[in-house]
């Protein structure tokens, strides 16, 4: 397990195998009281529904779609989770759980990272006591996820099922599911910390924040919700503080594995544009309107899109099809999104004046982000 800049991806390697699950509840006075006054699945009060968590009832419906991964390369080996995404056989995990000595990924992920090193063997471990060989189907070094697969034969498997991150609420219970250092199915509790956590040196960073325990061997398994929804993917955790660990939202996770699944890869757009954040004093020091958000345009390389359609080095980025830019991950994210080939409405402020243009988006392979 590699660390670097005060953070760990959460894989485990060596790890030895233990069958039986093991499950770690925070705030259990709390749920035990809920439990005990005999508190149905959802109550209703003033302000309408409350869910009030039924622990054993949530983990029972998830923890048969969660595997545990098990890889091994010429020199190294390690072991993750993942999550069973279709009853044929296509599991989701990390990319850097299947790619042992990357665990670094996040600042790997720009164009000139060169071929990654996957695993030469990837093997899955049901809950029903199954191991099957698996193979890739795609990954994306950008988000840090990869889609695998595996024969079941003649027995679907247990599908997970899918919630919408961007309906999550700070303060939120949630649920931590995976193997942290070989002990498999291992249960945590805690609830959404922040959203839209960004400055993990991704291109695309926007992590939920959650004090459920995250653990080395928890890479690539689902954070769910109240309702047994995967909101998010296990990640990273950050090394010397404990209740900061990071998920990937489900929903940027759904956005991406029909292209990993059917082409294995990530098919983005690109303005060509290389750009930094911008907070209120800075905006001030660089004579920028100090109560508009946006993005600084650094460079903009010569025959991109962004300079064909005339946006230059010091352009102040406010909006991206009407839509406030916040940072520059947000900005990436919009953009990206795009096929190339489609067109999207810029809109940035320039010697004082505001501008609105429009750009046709091109490839991102090649193009800074």
């Amino acid at each position: 397990m590699q660390r670097r800049k005060g953070w760990t991806m959460a894989t485990s390697n060596g790890w030895p195998k233990h069958g039986r699950a093991v499950i770690a509840v925070a705030a259990a006075v709390l749920i035990s009281v809920a439990m005990t006054t005999g508190a149905r699945a959802a109550q209703t009060s003033s302000d309408g529904p409350v869910l009030v968590l039924d622990v054993p009832k949530i983990v029972q419906s998830v923890d048969k779609s969660v595997v545990s991964i098990d890889v091994a390369s010429d020199a190294e080996r390690g072991r993750g989770s993942g999550i069973i995404i279709d009853r044929n056989g296509l599991i989701v995990t990390n990319f850097h759980v299947i790619a042992p000595g990357e665990e670094n990924t996040l600042e790997l992920s720009r164009t000139d990272a060169g071929p990654p090193k996957l695993a030469t063997s990837i093997t899955v471990f049901l809950p029903d006591g199954r191991s099957l060989l698996a193979s890739v189907k795609g990954f994306d070094r950008a988000t840090d996820i990869a889609v695998l697969s595996v024969d079941p034969g003649t027995t679907p498997l247990p599908e997970a099922k899918w919630g919408n991150s961007d309906d999550l609420k700070v303060g939120e219970w949630v649920i931590a599911i995976g193997n942290p250092l070989g002990l498999d199915h291992t249960v945590t509790l805690g609830i959404i910390s922040g959203k839209g956590r960004v400055g993990f040196g991704g291109q695309f960073d926007d992590f939920l924040q959650t004090d459920a325990a995250i653990n080395p061997g928890n890479s690539g398994g689902p954070l769910v919700n109240a309702r047994g929804e995967v909101v998010g993917i296990n990640t990273l955790i950050l090394e010397k503080w404990s209740g900061l660990s990071f998920a990937i939202p489900a929903n940027i996770v759904r956005e991406i594995v029909p292209d990993l699944t059917t082409k294995g890869r990530v098919t983005r757009g690109s303005l060509g544009i290389d750009s930094f954040d911008t907070n209120a004093p800075m905006r001030k020091r660089m004579n920028l309107p100090p109560d508009r958000s946006g993005i600084v345009v650094n460079k903009v390389e010569r025959g991109t899109p962004a300079a064909k359609a005339g946006i230059r080095q010091g352009d102040f980025v406010v909006a991206v099809d009407q839509t406030p830019v916040a940072n520059k991950a947000q900005f990436n994210r919009i953009v990206t999104r795009k096929a190339p080939g489609s067109r999207v409405e810029i809109t940035f402020i320039r010697d004082g004046k505001e501008y609105t243009i429009t750009a046709e988006v091109g490839s991102a392979e090649g193009l800074p982000q």
